[in-house]
């Protein structure tokens, strides 16, 4: 935190140069702190981690100012790149569910009318028996690549809604 002693505000006392030159000096003050870092006890251990590296401070070096610079636009470059790749992936993975759609049609046809045929002819198997279930298996998958923590919440909060 910033304890810069502020010029006091006597409105009576100040012509109208003299007030703007007060507010220049406030804003002056006001952006230098806001330059500078100082972590105290309360702040989150990540925050007082970022506070460890050196600063940048105002009238600091244009070298490492420039330095820091580009080390955000290399972070920003790889971000996008990231974010094109993972585009790329959805686009794809969306394309393959749009181009099964009518295999799956075909199969469930297929099935459908197998079931229905067989249903008339007195077969004895096991699995086309109609009977009151009793235990049910469900197998969750999830992912374990790239940044899928958020679709591996939601599949296990879909799952223990289901199991309820």
């Amino acid at each position: 935190i910033c304890r810069s002693p502020l010029p006091k505000y006597r409105p009576r006392y100040l012509d109208a140069r003299q007030m703007l030159r007060s507010m220049c000096l406030t804003l002056l003050v006001a952006s230098a702190c806001a330059f500078s870092v100082q972590p105290s006890a309360r702040t989150p251990l990540a925050s007082r981690a970022a506070a460890a590296r050196p600063a940048v401070v105002m009238g600091g070096n244009i070298r490492e100012m420039r330095t820091r610079i580009n080390s955000i636009k290399n972070t920003k470059k790889i971000t996008q790149a990231m974010k094109l790749v993972a585009a790329a992936k959805v686009r794809r993975a969306q394309d393959a569910v749009l181009r099964s759609r009518p295999f799956t049609r075909e199969l469930e046809k297929v099935l459908g009318g197998l079931i229905e045929r067989l249903k008339d002819e007195p077969l004895d198997l096991p699995l086309l028996e109609e009977r009151d279930t009793k235990t049910v298996l469900m197998v969750v998958v999830s992912g374990e690549r790239g940044l899928c923590g958020g679709d591996n919440a939601q599949i296990i909060k879909k799952a223990t809604a289901r199991m309820a």
